[in-house]
């Protein structure tokens, strides 16, 4: 097989996934065959995408201007007496949690990120992050300690090339609705290029089928889409030829501002995957290869199934599988992916009522249980994208198996994760706390709690006043010997940390500035002591 069948074989299979993607979620409607099918669920997630890129945008926008955030760790009992154990038999009964408080703000490139630390309550200092995203530089202040700046230079370690890449994108990130296309564009491209798949597909057969999962059951019509290695060829050469000079991913480039150049580049490579796939056309083989999607669609006209399969001729390997259908109130979920040996699978059972889903599905890795997950009170229809209500209960079963995955799960057997989402829309706020149990008891909970407010101030960082580099060794001693740590040891001891620690700690940091001053003064007096000795030798 020569390179243009190669390239056109992972085409073909690459639009046929995007086409599920494409075609939408399994609520849209069927109509009478597989074009039919796949083109009205396309056309119902085509008209739901203008308004929720142009919202996404909205709320970057809100946010970049100010956001405030929270984020706090809390722990419980069992959670002081494990840490004691690790800590060498260290009473922890005074820690109760600690707090992040947060406002952001991203403007002109710079991000940054005032906040406050309190432990149990109590403040311990300020913590301000700055980062010049064209520069791609983090300055660190704890005004507590210093009114200095320590400079983190993360890219400077990387290659030239890295570099520049990483400085590209952390100045889109920096103006991101700049970047992002509106509405309208991409649900057009969605919808051109979505048709463009489906009228490539060949009609398969149509038959009458009973889709089954987890003991519920569903009559259906089953349509299939099928892509032969011609009607591959004719998918690729359209989906190329008009993507060359598109006019809206012409209007890409010039969002991004990649010039001419780059668009030359962009309409040449096309022309060079042309010609391979041409090439292809001269060839005697014939391939019994194909790639098919079958849809699954219930009595109510709505699609309960979908599976991406690949067949050599002789046998069918599904490499996708969605299925969800129902019977008296309950709704099925198989998920599967994978392909030869290797498969990931969710699957159970769950309702819907009122709006609020309940269910308890099993996550499987090449069918054997490896995560249970428990869904409570989940919203279906949030009252505004994005802010979601429910809870989620993870837990571990025992192994089942002694392969090379036995050893993590057996540790993680007794361990669960309860995570939940409390989201107001009218509020605009979120909140999201994670707890770990072990047998039924509480650990510790992180919560994290965000929304839009007043943003942070962003000082002149062309004029930051003292910097002190991380990666500079001789600048970060001096940085520790200016340092006062005597506000931070205080504070500790209000939150109600024991005074012999909170002094430990501040001896620690006051004998590493001993221990880095005796070591200049004798690194000066060899250099001294060298220097006579060598006149010395000279004079002589």
């Amino acid at each position: 097989m020569n390179k243009g069948r190669k390239i056109l074989k992972k085409a073909a299979s690459v639009a046929l996934g995007s086409s599920m993607v494409l075609t939408g979620a399994s609520i849209a409607f069927a109509a009478g065959s597989y074009q039919e099918t796949a083109k009205t669920s396309l056309d119902a997630m085509v008209s739901s995408v203008a308004g929720a890129v142009d919202d996404y945008a909205q709320n970057m926008d809100k946010a970049f201007a100010g956001s405030t955030g929270k984020m706090t760790l809390t722990v419980e009992d069992t959670g002081k007496a494990i840490l004691g154990t690790l800590l060498g038999q260290e009473d922890m009964s005074w820690f109760q949690d600690l707090t992040m408080d947060m406002k952001v703000s991203v403007k002109d490139g710079t991000e940054a990120i005032a906040s406050t630390i309190l432990l149990n309550d109590q403040k311990l200092c300020d913590l301000n992050i700055y980062e010049d995203l064209s520069e791609m530089k983090q300055y660190i202040q704890i005004p507590e300690v210093s009114d200095a700046y320590l400079a983190l230079d993360p890219a400077s370690s990387a290659d030239e090339t890295t570099q520049e890449f990483m400085k590209e994108y952390m100045n889109a990130l920096s103006d991101i609705t700049s970047v992002i296309p509106d509405g309208k564009t991409v649900s057009t491209l969605l919808d051109r290029y979505g048709n463009l798949v489906i009228d490539n597909m060949e009609e398969g057969t149509a038959t009458e089928e009973t889709l089954s999962v987890e003991g519920i059951g569903e009559d259906c019509t089953v349509y299939e889409g099928v892509v032969t290695d011609d009607s591959a060829r004719s998918m690729v050469e359209e989906i190329l030829t008009t993507a060359r000079d598109d006019k809206e991913i012409k209007g890409l480039f010039d969002l991004w501002n990649q010039g001419e150049d780059q668009y030359a580049s962009y309409q040449s490579g096309i022309d060079d995957l042309l010609n391979d796939i041409k090439s292809a056309e001269s060839e005697d083989s014939e391939s019994t290869e194909s790639f098919s999607e079958k849809l699954w669609v219930n009595s109510e006209n709505k699609v309960v199934g979908r599976e991406i399969g690949i067949s050599d001729g002789t046998d069918s390997q599904p490499v996708f599988s969605l299925k969800t259908p129902s019977s008296d109130g309950q709704t099925a979920l198989l998920l599967e992916f994978g392909a030869d040996d290797s498969y990931v699978t969710v699957t159970g059972t769950g309702s819907s009522t009122d709006g609020l889903w309940n269910g308890d599905y099993i996550l499987a890795v090449n069918h054997t249980e490896a995560m249970d997950i428990g869904v409570t009170d989940l919203e279906l229809k949030p009252e505004k994208a994005g802010y979601y209500n429910g809870t989620f209960t993870i837990s571990f079963p025992e192994a089942q198996t002694d392969d090379e995955n036995a050893d993590v799960t057996s540790m993680l057997n007794g361990f669960s994760a309860v995570l939940k989402m409390d989201s107001d829309a009218t509020a605009e706020t979120s909140s999201m706390e994670l707890s770990v149990l072990t047998s039924g008891v509480s650990l510790g909970t992180l919560s994290i709690t965000g929304g839009y407010g007043e943003g942070a101030e962003i000082p002149d960082l062309a004029n930051p006043g003292t910097v002190y580099a991380v990666d500079n060794e001789e600048e970060m001693t001096e940085y520790v010997k200016n340092a006062d740590w005597s506000v931070i040891t205080e504070n500790m001891k209000t939150a109600g940390v024991p005074a012999d620690l909170a002094d430990g700690f501040l001896q620690i940091l006051e004998s590493s500035v001993e221990e880095t001053s005796t070591e200049d003064a004798e690194g000066s007096t060899d250099e001294t002591t060298a220097q006579e000795t060598s006149a010395e030798d000279a004079a002589a």
